[in-house]
């Protein structure tokens, strides 16, 4: 029978057929897929002509079922559990799942989340890894091949679902052996400051959010990671404006202490983003739950 055949048939006889199979009785199949019994007896029919065989024959007060409706079992009752298994979604099995996450992270947030999130990995899935990519432009291709990204840009990735991960905001960083003797603000700015440009940046986004305030900082050495701000905070005479999660994870090992800014601030409010087709994928499911429980630790 080719393919093109299959749509003169009513698939949705074969649980009943099965049942006719198995208990041996039109009454009980009826009683089994709740039909009636006439139209069990139709669907009987129906069936017989369908496979050209009788598969049920009266024997003494009871039914028989033919030689072809005992071949007819297995493959029956095979073929209505894997329909049955389309409807119940992919199963995923973090202890034994083989998988690559793509992901697309800051540096100022893989340096807080990305280790614990290893290790978290690692204990629920050990075969599972995380790969990042460099950070991507506007519109880059590579932002369709990604499992989940973290940013508080949703411009970039507009296309993407998403849902809030956490809250930060802007602090100083200074060395502990340094005193911080500024009366106001724009003694603090005139500290020398430690600026961060990424790549593909022409400015540190906190200088356009002083400018936007009509101030401006000393800056005294721009560097294109978060944590070379920090280190050179650590080594030197420099302060810097960090994001506060950063400084509470390295600032007490490094001995960087935060400082409040007297300047008013929005929050810095990160997202996680992930493609609008993995919403009910078992295995991106799994991911961003653990993506949450570690953040929340």
């Amino acid at each position: 029978m080719s393919e093109l055949d299959i749509g003169r048939y009513d698939l949705n006889l074969l649980r009943a057929l099965l049942a006719m199979i198995e208990s041996g009785s039109v009454t009980r199949a009826a009683q089994i897929v709740s039909v009636s019994q006439p139209a069990m007896s139709r669907i009987l029919a129906r069936l017989r002509e369908d496979f050209g065989d009788p598969l049920l024959v009266r024997s003494g007060a009871g039914m028989k079922r033919t030689p072809r409706a005992e071949a007819l079992a297995d493959p029956v009752r095979a073929l209505l559990k894997q329909a049955a298994a389309l409807y119940e979604g992919e199963a995923f099995d973090p202890t034994a799942a083989q998988r690559v996450f793509r992901a697309a992270i800051p540096d100022v947030v893989a340096a807080t989340l990305l280790a614990p999130l290893i290790e978290a990995m690692a204990r629920e899935a050990p075969g599972c890894r995380i790969d990042l990519i460099p950070w991507p432009r506007p519109n880059d291709p590579v932002i369709a091949t990604l499992d989940f990204a973290i940013s508080t840009d949703t411009v970039l990735f507009a296309g993407l679902r998403m849902a809030p991960l956490f809250d930060d905001h802007d602090l100083l960083a200074v060395h502990v052996g340094q005193p911080a003797t500024w009366r106001q603000v724009l003694e603090m700015l005139d500290a020398p400051h430690v600026a961060v440009v990424g790549a593909g940046a022409t400015s540190d986004p906190v200088d356009d959010w002083l400018a936007a305030q009509g101030l401006h900082r000393r800056i005294a050495a721009v560097v294109p990671h978060y944590l070379q701000a920090l280190m050179a905070v650590a080594r030197t005479e420099l302060v810097a404006i960090l994001p506060s999660r950063l400084i509470a994870a390295y600032g007490p090992k490094l001995d960087v202490r935060a400082v409040e800014l007297p300047i008013e601030q929005s929050i810095d409010r990160h997202f996680l983003f992930h493609p609008v087709e993995r919403d009910a994928d078992a295995a991106s499911v799994w991911l961003r739950d653990l993506i949450q429980r570690t953040v929340g630790d």
